[in-house]
């Protein structure tokens, strides 16, 4: 899968794989002015709709949720918005990780770090949020 993103919208890639609580992705859903329907529908004149690729709020799940963020890492990829949600660990002592999102080819966790290395490069923006 290759997104492809018209002038009227924006894909927001959203990593929640950290250590944190995802208080404010709760929060994201209970917003009001202006709500994540608004946005992700395109309500409001001039604003480009978002795109939002979130782990929690997805349809998709696994390889097929993954697609996105693998072909963000590619040149062929629309401009977007990298979220990170939370904190964000770094290695385990034993070369592990403590955080991680999805799987690679040979059936291992793929950190929360080597996501942000390989998409924060690329995004047109990157916003940190904290933990609750």
């Amino acid at each position: 899968m290759t997104e492809v993103a018209g002038d009227d919208e924006v894909p927001v890639l959203w990593i929640t794989a950290g250590l944190g609580c995802d208080g404010d992705s709760i929060a994201m859903t209970a917003a009001t002015q202006p709500s994540l329907e608004d946005l992700v529908l395109g309500a409001f004149p001039g604003v480009p709709r978002m795109r939002l690729h979130h782990p929690v709020l997805a349809y998709e799940n696994g390889a097929e949720f993954l697609a996105t963020f693998e072909a963000a890492c590619g040149e062929d990829f629309a401009d977007f918005v990298l979220v990170v949600e939370g904190s964000v660990p770094g290695p385990a002592p034993d070369g592990g990780s403590y955080a991680a999102l999805g799987i690679d080819g040979d059936g291992q966790p793929i950190p929360t770090t080597v996501w942000i290395d390989r998409l924060a490069a690329r995004a047109w923006a990157v916003v940190a949020i904290g933990t609750c």
